[in-house]
């Protein structure tokens, strides 16, 4: 199994601020607010957008998809990481939250 790096968000205070500001420095074209006001880069490989963030603004969140997520679980608490309980999502399918043995955190999903 190799996962593959498929989302990835930049977390900020102010989404519309960050629409402001990197649309014309990095060239973006951003979709309409989503229900939690986030918005997707439009045309970006892989896939990202902007969210705001609860605390801690200015880090990347990356998530991974994967063919198994029920064994990708396994493997991360095996070797001391932490994950959530699967959970379904409209949007990304089956994705779970974790961190690695260092506490760095990251997602991974499992679509359909």
């Amino acid at each position: 199994m190799t996962a593959q790096l498929s989302y990835w968000v930049l977390l900020v205070r102010d989404t519309d601020r960050a629409v402001d500001f990197y649309g014309p420095v990095l060239g973006w074209e951003f979709s309409e607010p989503g229900s939690a006001g986030g918005r997707h880069v439009l045309g970006s490989q892989p896939w990202g957008g902007i969210a705001a963030a609860d605390g801690e603004t200015g880090a990347s969140r990356l998530a991974f998809s994967t063919d198994d997520l029920d064994a990708a679980v396994e493997r991360i608490r095996a070797r001391g990481g932490t994950a959530t309980e699967i959970a379904a999502s409209s949007d990304h399918g089956r994705w779970i939250e974790c961190t690695d043995d260092q506490g760095t955190a990251f997602a991974l999903f499992k679509k359909g």
